[in-house]
This record gives C-alpha cells, structure tokens and sequence, in this order.
C-alpha cells in the first residue's frame, strides 16, 4: 500500500510540474496581453477612430522576381513588406525604452493595416518554419509590422517590338477599406523606401526600380491612396538570338527555288554597287594619273586662257 500511494504522489507531482510548466507558458502570454492592455480596448477599430486619418508608412525590400510571363502577362515577387503607424492604445511603461517583438499570435488580437495588392491573382504570406510574420511595439505606442510575402500581379505587356521590346511594370499597395479620410498611406523614407537584392532573370534586365504614389477613386467608397513600385525590363536580345532564331533557322532551312532566285537577285544588286564603286575608284585614278604626266608650257599665260573660255 505504501509503495501504491508513493507512486501515486509520484505521477501527480509529474502532472502537477507539467500543469506548472503550462501554467507559466501561458502567463507570459497573458502578462504581454495585460501589458499591452489588449482586453480594455476595442481593436475592431482604428487608432484615433472619429479623428484625422491616420497615417501609416510603407517600406519594401523587394527580395527576388521569380517569374516573368509573357503568355499570362504576370510577374511574381517575393518582397518584406513593412508598415508603420501608431496606436497609443498599445504604449507602455518601460525604464529602458525597449521595444518588445510579437509573433502572428499577437497580431490576431489588435488592429493592423488592411494594405492588399491591386490586381494581384494570387499572393501568400511564407508560413516556413512558421508564419514570416513580425510585430514590434514601442513603449510609446509606435507600432513596426513586418510580413514575407510572394505576390502574383498583372502586367500589362505591349510586344509590338519583341524581341527588342522594353516592358513597365508596377505593383499596387492600397487600403482595402479605409479610405483617405481614415488611412494616409505613404512612402515613410521616399524614395529610399524601396529596397531591392541583387536581382539576375534569364530574359531580361532589370533598368529602374522606383517608388511613387498617387490615388484611387471609386465611384461607391471616394478616394484612397495608392503606392507604386515601379521597374522596367529590357530583354535580353542575346537569349532569343540563341534561343529562338538559331534553332528555328535550322527547322526549317531546306532550300525551295523562290529561296535561290531571291538570294541570286540579293546577290546580283549588291555585285552591281560593287562594280559602281570599283568602276568609279579605277576611272578617278586613272585620270589623277593623266593629270600629272600633263606638261604644262612654261610661257602659257593662264590669264588669257582664262579669258579664252
């Protein structure tokens, strides 16, 4: 019996260790949410709702181009996509002034930027080893949000130049559903809020990455603002020369008679501007060469021949 109730107290300590290992898990995150006050305020609505727009800024750190196609008229990127506001309503006190960093499970709780990609098709934000998702609050409710995202966006292509054609495209950043008078989206660093990696494609060269703004307007919700990142591709002519034209002058170059009387003809007009330019050369030479065996008469007056004519 001894030995029953000792293993008893044994495997309940187990358990009663385990509920404190749990126990305390959970008070960290409740400490953060008690911290952060998250359970006084109504998160459903943005910081300063009923007052001026709240402004929040945007930078991007364009990663790579995965993809370019021509047949769907689409580019795929994979970017870090940044915002940056305030909410007061997350400040806190601390000696030390340090930020503290949250994951995705912090980010459920509060109200975050709806920023979408206009005329995107598809886009997803890497969940590997878990979701690229970063949340950092200030003690002073400064607010820096961070996700890894892949996108898949139209592209607009005009191929009447191919294979020396020049493409622009652009990827959109807007407010889903705050309009100007509740969210001001913006570049927080201008022109130096677009960042990009050392980008190679196979088919063409990247010119110019740059940022821009402007807005929008819908007939149904007014006016909203808009971020543009911007960059402009030039093929590789080099590729398609290897590529495309080589391989296809070997599909098809049996020799048909139009073939031989067309290159005969080609051949014939540039013989004919050889023989004029030759004919043309050997006559002005020879006729230098008269010139100077001519012996001119010491006492010819060149007055009077002059006058002669």
């Amino acid at each position: 019996r001894n030995t029953t109730s000792d293993s008893q107290e044994q495997k309940s300590g187990r358990i009663d260790y385990k509920l404190k290992r749990q126990d305390s898990t959970k008070t960290l995150l409740i400490k953060s949410e008690q911290l952060l006050r998250i359970e006084e305020h109504d998160f459903a609505i943005r910081p300063g709702f009923g007052a001026a727009a709240i402004p929040v800024g945007i930078d991007v750190q364009v990663e790579s181009i995965d993809s370019i196609s021509e047949v769907n008229m689409d580019f795929t990127m994979t970017l870090y996509l940044r915002h940056y506001w305030k909410d007061e309503r997350l400040s806190f006190p601390s000696h030390s002034n340090k930020s503290r960093t949250f994951d995705s499970r912090l980010v459920k709780k509060i109200w975050v930027p709806d920023v979408f990609f206009v005329h995107s098709k598809r886009s997803f934000i890497h969940d590997t080893t878990n979701e690229n998702i970063m949340l950092r609050v200030y003690p002073d409710g400064n607010i820096l949000y961070s996700v890894r995202a892949t996108v898949t966006a139209l592209c607009s292509m005009d191929f009447s130049s191919f294979p020396l054609d020049t493409q622009n495209c652009s990827l959109e950043l807007e407010s889903y559903a705050y309009n100007e008078n509740d969210l001001m989206l913006y570049w927080k660093n201008g022109n130096d809020s677009l960042r990009t990696d050392e980008i190679v494609l196979s088919q063409f060269f990247i010119e110019h990455f740059h940022a821009s703004s402007g807005l929008a307007f819908y007939s149904s919700t007014g006016w909203y603002n808009r971020l543009f990142i911007n960059f402009i591709l030039r093929r590789h002519i080099f590729f398609f020369m290897l590529q495309t034209y080589f391989p296809t002058m070997l599909m098809v170059s049996y020799v048909k008679a139009v073939d031989i009387y067309l290159w005969a003809s080609f051949l014939f007009v540039f013989l004919s501007v050889i023989e004029y330019a030759a004919v043309n050369y050997f006559t002005t030479v020879e006729e230098m060469k008269k010139l100077k065996n001519a012996k001119v008469p010491s006492t010819f007056n060149t007055n009077q021949a002059m006058a002669f004519d």
